[in-house]
C-alpha cells in the first residue's frame, strides 16, 4: 500500500523545482551575459531550447508512465534537473548549457505532466482541489527564485554556488520517490492502442485539450506583455511595471491555495465559470481603467481567476481515463504547449500591428472563446454521468 500523503509531499517538492525551472533562464540572464557576453538573441533561443524539452517531456510522459509506472519516470526526471542545475554552474561551455536547458526542459516537462497524473490517481475523491494545491508548490517554486537570488547575490553568494544548491534541492524527492512505494503500472502487460484510439476519437477530451490551448496561451501572454502594457498604457516607469508580474504570481499562488479547499465543498465547474467571469471584469478594468492602481488590481483579478483552469479541467480529464491518465494528460498538455506557442505568435503580430494597448481586447477574445468551450465541455460531462449538477 503506498502512502499518498508523502507521495504528495515527493510530488509537491519536484513541482517546486518545476517552478524554479520555469524562471531560470530569466534569472540566470545576468550571469549570461556578465560571464559568457550573449546576446538577447542567444536568451531567446535558450527560451525555445527549454519550450522544446518541455514539449518533449509532455508529449513522452504519458505512456512511458501508464506502462512503466511513476516511480521510474520521476526518478530520471529528477536526474535530469539534478544535473542540469549542477553543470549549468559549472561549465564553461556554451554548447554544454544549451544541452543542459534542454535536459531542464525535458526534465520539467514530464515532471509537470507526471505529478499532476499521479496526484489525480492518488485522490480519486476531488481530484481538482489537490491538483490545486500541487499548483501551489508551482508558484512558490517561480515567485521564490528571483528573490531568494537576489538575497543571496547581495551576500556575496555566487551564482555558480546557488545554482549547485538549487540542483541538490532535487535530492530530497529523488530519495522520497526512491524508497517509497507508487501506484502499479496500469498497462504492464502492453500498449493499450484500442483505448489510445478511443481517446483521441472523444469529443469531450479533445473540447478540453482546446481549453487548455487557449488557457496556456492567456497565461503566457500575461506574463509576456503586462509589463509593457503597463508602460505604454499608464505610462509609468519599468520598476513600477514589472510589479505587475509579482502581483499577478502572488494572486495566483493565492487563489490556488484557496481553491484547494473550495473545490472540497463546491462544484469543480461553477468555481472555474465564476474564475472566468472574474478574468474578464480585471481585463475590463485593465481597458477603461484610467490610473495605475485600478489597473494593478485589475492584474490581481486575472491571476486570481486564472487559477481554476487546470486543476478543474486535469481533473476531468483522470476521472475519464483512469486506465490511461497518463497519456491523457500528455494530450491536453500538448495541446496546451501548443497553444501556448501559437497565441504569443500571433499575439505578437497583433500588438506590433494595433499597438499592445489592443492586449485587453485580445484577452478578452481568449476568455469569451473558453466560456463557450467551457459551456460544451459541461454538456459532455453531464451526458458522460461525471457531472451530477
Amino acid at each position: 500500500m503506498h502512502n499518498k500523503n508523502l507521495l504528495f509531499l515527493a510530488a509537491s517538492v519536484a513541482m517546486l523545482l518545476f517552478g524554479i525551472a520555469c524562471v531560470a533562464i530569466g534569472t540566470i540572464n545576468e550571469y549570461l551575459t556578465s560571464s559568457f557576453s550573449v546576446d538577447k538573441i542567444f536568451i531567446g533561443i535558450l527560451a525555445s531550447v527549454f519550450a522544446a524539452g518541455a514539449l518533449l517531456g509532455s508529449v513522452s510522459f504519458g505512456p512511458v508512465a501508464d506502462r512503466f509506472g511513476y516511480k521510474i519516470i520521476m526518478i530520471v526526471s529528477l536526474l535530469f534537473l539534478f544535473t542540469a542545475f549542477e553543470v549549468i554552474g559549472r561549465t564553461d561551455q556554451l554548447i554544454v548549457i544549451q544541452a543542459m536547458i534542454f535536459l531542464l526542459g525535458l526534465g520539467g516537462g514530464i515532471i509537470n505532466g507526471a505529478t499532476s497524473a499521479l496526484v489525480a490517481d492518488l485522490f480519486t475523491e476531488k481530484k481538482g482541489a489537490y491538483l490545486s494545491f500541487l499548483g501551489v508548490f508551482w508558484g512558490i517554486g517561480a515567485l521564490s527564485l528571483p528573490l531568494v537570488t537576489s538575497v543571496l547575490l547581495k551576500n556575496d553568494m555566487s551564482y555558480s554556488s546557488i545554482l549547485s544548491v538549487i540542483g541538490l534541492m532535487a535530492i530530497v524527492p529523488l530519495t522520497l520517490f526512491l524508497i517509497l512505494k507508487c501506484p502499479e503500472p496500469k498497462n504492464s502487460g502492453g500498449i493499450p492502442y484500442k483505448k489510445y484510439l478511443q481517446m483521441l476519437k472523444n469529443p469531450t477530451i479533445l473540447l478540453i485539450g482546446f481549453f487548455l490551448f487557449f488557457q496556456s496561451g492567456f497565461e503566457t501572454l500575461t506574463t509576456t506583455w503586462t509589463p509593457r502594457y503597463f508602460l505604454e498604457v499608464y505610462s509609468v516607469n519599468t520598476q513600477n511595471a514589472l510589479i505587475s508580474l509579482t502581483v499577478m504570481s502572488i494572486s495566483l499562488t493565492v487563489s490556488r491555495l484557496l481553491l484547494g479547499i473550495a473545490l472540497k465543498t463546491i462544484v469543480a465547474y461553477k468555481v472555474l465559470l465564476t474564475g472566468l467571469l472574474i478574468t474578464f471584469s480585471g481585463l475590463l478594468m485593465m481597458k477603461f481603467g484610467t490610473s495605475y492602481s485600478i489597473g494593478m488590481v485589475g492584474i490581481a483579478m486575472l491571476g486570481f481567476g486564472a487559477a481554476a483552469a487546470f486543476p478543474v479541467m486535469l481533473g476531468y480529464v483522470g476521472t475519464m481515463f483512469p486506465d490511461i491518465s497518463g497519456a491523457a494528460f500528455s494530450l491536453v498538455l500538448v495541446m496546451a504547449l501548443t497553444g501556448n506557442m501559437l497565441l504569443n505568435a500571433l499575439g505578437g503580430i497583433v500588438f506590433e500591428t494595433y499597438k499592445v494597448a489592443s492586449f485587453s481586447l485580445y484577452m478578452m477574445a481568449i476568455i469569451l472563446i473558453m466560456l463557450i468551450l467551457l459551456y460544451f465541455i459541461i454538456l459532455k460531462l453531464k451526458q458522460q454521468n461525471i457531472l451530477k449538477n
